[in-house]
């Protein structure tokens, strides 16, 4: 069974007084920017990448993307990524704040950290927000199998790193289903399709 959602009181996106931040989560090639504009679109929100916007908090974090490329350069994508941990915090809980009300997508690293401390600071932000996890299916083994092939087609890469497969851990992740209120599968749906079936279950 997977672990309940992090929120006991409702995942409706809004309601006549205020509309709820709805924060989409998952892995890579999951969906999140292109369900993302259309979910906004049919709710009236705007629609905001983590990964487009980002930029400026890493920078303010002192974490600029060109220090995190950087390190890669000169430790690895492993050990870089762990050592990013704070500029992903940063913008996350940056984006959240100063884009109350609007449909966000969180990048695959900005929901799972390799060190607890960071996934509760992202924890305590999004107790506020609709967060919903994106998968291809229920069976772990067939997402992975789904999502290789995707990033495959579109990075160019499965994510597989010195020996680290991250793309797995991401699938896997029980940081991701601790925060979500709920996880929307797209296994035979058309992206259109995707996002009204969220739009359904958040309201």
């Amino acid at each position: 069974m997977l672990p309940t959602g992090h929120s006991g009181q409702g995942v409706g996106i809004g309601n006549n007084d205020a509309m709820r931040t709805v924060v989409l989560i998952g892995p890579p090639a999951a969906g999140k920017s292109t369900v993302g504009p259309l979910l906004a679109a049919s709710v009236g929100a705007s629609f905001v990448d983590v990964d487009e916007v980002g930029d400026s908090y890493y920078t303010a974090s002192a974490q600029p993307l060109t220090s995190f490329e950087e390190k890669i350069e000169c430790e690895g994508f492993v050990r870089a990524h762990r050592w990013w941990q704070p500029a992903r915090v940063a913008a996350g809980l940056g984006v959240v704040r100063d884009h109350p009300g609007a449909i966000v997508a969180f990048g695959a690293g900005h929901s799972h950290f390799e060190d607890v401390s960071f996934f509760e600071s992202i924890q305590s932000a999004l107790a506020g927000c609709t967060v919903v996890l994106l998968l291809p299916d229920a069976d772990t083994t067939r997402s992975l199998s789904i999502l290789r092939v995707r990033c495959l087609g579109t990075k160019g890469h499965d994510w597989s790193l010195e020996g680290h497969d991250f793309l797995a851990d991401w699938v896997a992740s029980e940081q991701n289903h601790q925060l979500a209120d709920f996880v929307a599968y797209s296994a035979y749906l058309t992206a259109e399709q995707y996002a009204e079936m969220i739009a359904a279950r958040s309201g």
